[in-house]
């Protein structure tokens, strides 16, 4: 039972015992002729008595002197409970935890253009580390509260408690704020139900989900996703290319790994770049930056393999090379791409 419930049971049991506090003593003291109580003074009698500061008995009856024996047990036991609830709170480390929780909120609410992994389970976690690598800002969402417990005592990352498909987790979370969101949690029709509202939260977000079911991706697209992903099926593409071409899938793979390093990236051509309207032989590219472009996204999304220098580049356009962070920050610069 956790401590909010705790806290429920023990308001209850107040309310419950200022009830029949207050009842009883109509009961008891109605035949009473030394009395006249009213409502008011059965109220007044039983909140003394349970605060233990009671000073006049309003000349009560023996019968109600003995309900107010054990009426002020039922209020010490109360005192005992609530004091057991607050010093396990503390000891447990509940209200660290709390404070801990109000100060990731407050960073949660200060996120913008940021990313938000739904499910941090077998797919997400890798997810989480490869957002981690990346140094980019982002929150995950997860119902599983051991598993988020076991992620954090590994990892340093924002995260929210809560049911991915509920729409005030995803509001909490930021998602009209966000800049993309991956949708990894274990069933289709729960990422099918995330893309819906969060596409409907935010339109331009970009939506990345996976899929276990062959037939799904389609229903994915359709209700909003902008890439759909069948670990699956990729998992086999990837085992089947590490027999066939072992040597070009340790290349590709341990670019991945080094991401502090040299890796795969695109920068897309902004509006009024010095680049927007210029071939690929004039912009200059390899002699400031050391980059080859060796692939081309247009903005109609055509891609083009190793274009040709009179490629003309336009705005929207996206170039793909392999760089470090430092070619990447300098052809940044030329992009007008604020990554």
């Amino acid at each position: 039972m956790n401590y909010q419930s705790k806290t429920i049971i023990a308001f209850l049991l107040l309310i419950g015992l200022l009830v029949v506090g207050t009842v009883g003593y109509l009961i008891i003291e109605k035949n009473n002729p030394n009395t006249d109580w009213t409502l008011l003074d059965a109220i007044w009698m039983t909140v003394i008595t349970l605060a233990t500061v009671g000073y006049d008995d309003l000349e009560m009856s023996d019968s109600g002197r003995a309900f107010t024996v054990f009426l002020i047990i039922g209020g010490i036991s109360m005192y005992i409970y609530c004091i057991t609830i607050a010093t396990t709170f503390l000891v447990e480390g509940g209200l660290v935890s709390f404070f801990k929780h109000r100060r990731m909120m407050n960073s949660v609410d200060k996120l913008s253009n940021h990313y938000i992994i739904c499910g941090i389970g077998d797919t997400g976690v890798h997810v989480l580390d490869e957002m981690l690598k990346s140094e980019v800002s982002f929150v995950g969402i997860d119902a599983n509260d051991e598993r988020l417990e076991h992620l954090v005592e590994t990892r340093d990352f924002l995260y929210i408690h809560g049911d991915a498909t509920d729409d005030d987790v995803l509001i909490r979370s930021g998602v009209e704020r966000a800049k993309g969101l991956v949708a990894c949690l274990s069933r289709d029709q729960d990422n099918l139900f995330v893309v819906i509202s969060a596409k409907n939260l935010n339109p331009t977000l970009r939506i990345a989900s996976k899929a276990v079911e062959h037939n799904s991706p389609d229903k994915l697209i359709t209700a909003g996703a902008d890439e759909v992903v069948l670990p699956d099926h990729i998992g086999g593409i990837r085992l089947a290319s590490g027999i066939l071409e072992p040597h070009l899938i340790d290349f590709i793979t341990k670019m991945q790994e080094s991401r502090q390093t040299t890796r795969f990236a695109e920068s897309i051509v902004q509006p009024e770049s010095k680049l927007d309207g210029v071939t690929l032989r004039e912009s200059q590219i390899q002699e400031e930056t050391g980059l080859v472009v060796i692939a081309l996204r247009s903005k109609d999304g055509t891609y083009i393999y190793n274009p040709a220098g009179d490629w003309k580049i336009e705005a929207g356009d996206g170039l793909f090379i392999i760089a470090d962070s430092r070619q990447l920050q300098a052809l940044d610069k030329l992009t007008g791409d604020p990554h």
